[in-house]
């Protein structure tokens, strides 16, 4: 199941849940807020960050885990100890589900699982993958129909990207995909099939 891959230094992962039933755990813009804010105290220290679009009730990230040598600064483990990596490594996507989680249901005075049991991950091993999902992630509101174009949705990594605005974002290595920031846009404004490659 795509939930118990391992995460591993250096490999590249398309990670995604969904909010528990019916339920959304965004329900205004300092929702989304806060959880990025998370997210760049917990994961941004561990990964670098391609591409991300928060939904209401769903979100996607396109990361890569950091090498070992810049986990071990981070990361308290024991290189000694099989497994030990892999789990500091879950242990910082589980706290930013879990603090986001209990500060959205105090705020909201709700009680409760929000996000689905365990975050679900996707290894990336191609170059035409990487493009896909980049694509795929941004084009999420509009293939629910939150909005008609891309750069509607505040809630993604699309318009920091072309705006070259400052970000946690490894913006240099999506633009190399790319060719260049037209063809970035350019490709956006097509259809692609996230499944294959």
């Amino acid at each position: 199941m795509n939930n118990k891959i391992q995460l591993d230094p250096e490999q590249y992962y398309h990670i995604y849940n969904h909010a528990n039933g019916f339920d959304n755990f965004f329900n205004d813009k300092s929702d989304y807020t806060d959880f990025i804010n998370r997210y760049i105290k917990y994961i941004v220290p561990i990964c670098n960050t391609f591409a991300y679009c928060l939904m209401p009730n769903h979100f996607h990230f396109f990361v890569q885990i950091k090498p070992v040598t810049e986990l071990i600064s981070t990361l308290r483990f024991d290189p000694q100890k099989p497994g030990n990596l892999q789990k500091s490594i879950n242990y910082r996507f589980s706290h930013l589900f879990n603090s986001y989680a209990q500060s959205f249901n105090k705020k909201y005075k709700r009680k409760g699982g929000l996000f689905k049991n365990s975050f679900n991950r996707k290894t990336v091993k191609t170059d035409k993958y990487f493009i896909k999902l980049v694509h795929y992630i941004h084009s999420n509101p509009v293939n629910d129909g939150f909005v008609e174009s891309i750069e509607n949705w505040e809630n993604s990594s699309y318009n920091s990207i072309i705006n070259r605005s400052e970000t946690f974002l490894d913006k240099e290595t999506v633009i190399g995909y790319f060719d260049d920031i037209d063809n970035f846009k350019y490709v956006h404004r097509k259809a692609l099939n996230p499944q294959s490659g």
